[in-house]
């Protein structure tokens, strides 16, 4: 058998880091030995661990060690620097490319460790101007330096709080037999906390939230300034025009519960009385939208990004209908996220969550188990789920202010 020692250092049982590694190499079918193992007895003090990992081949080994890196694991014998590779062509990378995680990355070059800026999923890392950024493959230049698998880059996981915290006690768990009002409490304290920190508050909403009738709680909370970006797409945005304009959503009065005569049209109306004026800001400057969410976003100066589909109606003319230019419009709008509250949208919660870094504490409330367990499968693994009514958790919310 061959066999390499590898070190890791962190909270490695709070964060479940020691159970991820040793199921990694037990199924990539090797075996492992733990040789030392240092306990941290402070929420300061890091553990340490060295670990000799075992494999029948070269190769089986190199694919062990290779998955230990992305949770944080690095080679005892040394770093090493990182290797690179051109670009074979504008959006063609070398057959051995690093793919990178949603974790805090650091990448040696010439002997000095570097952060990777632009911290996001599924990216190459490339060097532009002597540091590593995380770049979407079709961003990627021909004969730009790509970083290759192996040495020399090193990876930090989010450490679960030890602090009592909603993102410590609830991470990773989807259910919905848990503290609503618990949960709610501790979502609005980071949410202060992260506005103290000069970080910014995400809102990436689906079209249930107008439904539901969440959406007078959050037009409230962009209001008094808990809001710093909206992300949706063009179907959130027309129906809570419609209820600014028709007072229903789908044709359903909002003041009533009851199905309107001719409703069908109503989201038809909306587009169209607001594209005829150019837009949503001139809508709300010319008095067609008089309350709402998108509103109070253009009166309070709140930027959003609507991205479209191939299942949308119209559309509005915000709407950015370029798939790759409303991906990029979204990862602007992410700059500097700290806290992003995902409500009621499979589709652009699971986009958001493969532009975030993990550190961004994240919620995503719906109603059915599905929406957050996929995110978290997808990789977005720090999303803490809450499965309950979306105008229920927003009006606990807003009154949490």
């Amino acid at each position: 058998m061959v066999h390499e020692t590898v070190v890791l250092e962190g909270h490695l049982i709070d964060s479940d880091i020691m159970r991820r590694v040793f199921d990694r190499v037990v199924e990539g079918g090797g075996a492992f030995e733990v040789q030392e193992f240092r306990v941290g007895r402070t929420n300061e003090e890091a553990s340490y661990a060295r670990i000799d990992i075992r494999a029948e081949d070269p190769d089986a080994l190199d694919a062990i060690v290779e998955s230990l890196r992305y949770i944080g694991a690095v080679s005892e014998s040394g770093p090493g620097s990182c290797a690179f590779a051109p670009a074979e062509a504008d959006g063609i990378l070398p057959d051995e490319f690093y793919a990178t995680a949603n974790f805090d990355t650091w990448v040696r070059v010439e002997g000095t460790w570097l952060a990777a800026a632009d911290q996001r999923m599924d990216c190459a890392l490339v060097l532009r101007d002597g540091i590593p950024c995380c770049v979407k493959q079709g961003k990627v230049k021909k004969g730009e330096p790509v970083a290759l698998r192996g040495a020399g880059i090193r990876v930090r996981p989010p450490e679960r709080s030890r602090d009592y915290s909603v993102f410590g006690f609830m991470a990773n768990d989807v259910t919905a037999e848990v503290n609503k009002t618990i949960a709610v409490a501790g979502a609005a304290r980071e949410m202060k906390r992260v506005r103290e920190a000069g970080e910014r508050i995400v809102v990436v909403a689906g079209p249930a939230v107008v439904h539901s009738g969440g959406d007078v709680h959050l037009a409230r909370l962009v209001r008094e300034g808990w809001v710093d970006v909206i992300l949706t797409g063009n179907a959130f945005a027309v129906h809570d025009l419609e209820k600014s304009i028709l007072k229903t959503s789908l044709g359903v009065c909002q003041m009533s519960g009851r199905a309107v005569e001719g409703g069908s049209r109503h989201h038809l109306f909306a587009i169209n009385a607001v594209n005829r004026v150019g837009g949503i800001r001139p809508a709300v400057e010319q008095g067609v939208l008089t309350s709402g969410v998108m509103y109070e976003a253009v009166r309070k100066g709140v930027p959003f990004v609507l991205a479209g589909s191939i299942r949308d109606d119209g559309p509005l003319a915000d709407t950015i209908t370029d798939i790759v230019a409303a991906q990029g419009a979204y990862i602007e709008a992410l700059e500097g996220a700290g806290v992003c509250l995902m409500l009621a949208s499979a589709l652009h919660s699971i986009a958001v969550g493969n532009l975030l870094p993990a550190r961004v504490r994240t919620v995503c409330v719906d109603m059915t188990e599905s929406v957050p367990v996929k995110l978290s499968n997808r990789g977005t693994m720090q999303a803490i789920g809450l499965v309950t009514d979306v105008g229920f958790f927003l009006e606990a919310l807003a009154a949490e202010f």
